[in-house]
């Protein structure tokens, strides 16, 4: 059987406590449902570092991409087929 962990929290401030507070009750939860929601998301965001070795990665990928494919389309290829995609 999984148990999930509990965790205590001291000395919070009074502003902050307030707004959590106040977050739980617009977003229609708990104030704990709240805070693990908050603690959720902080965890899953991005660093700036993890942002930037992505972001040089998928520039690596679409380089890569464009070296086979070859093609080069003039201004109004690409106009014709924008307005094909319209119809």
């Amino acid at each position: 059987m999984d148990f999930m962990k509990t965790m205590t929290i001291r000395d919070v401030p009074d502003e902050l406590h307030a707004a959590l507070k106040e977050r739980a009750r617009r977003n229609r939860r708990s104030l704990n449902q709240q805070v693990i929601e908050d603690l959720s998301r902080s965890q899953a965001a991005e660093t700036d570092e993890e942002r930037r070795v992505r972001v040089e990665r998928e520039i690596r990928q679409a380089a890569a991409l464009r070296d086979r494919v070859r093609v080069f389309l003039s201004a109004a290829e690409i106009d014709a087929a924008k307005r094909e995609g319209r119809a």
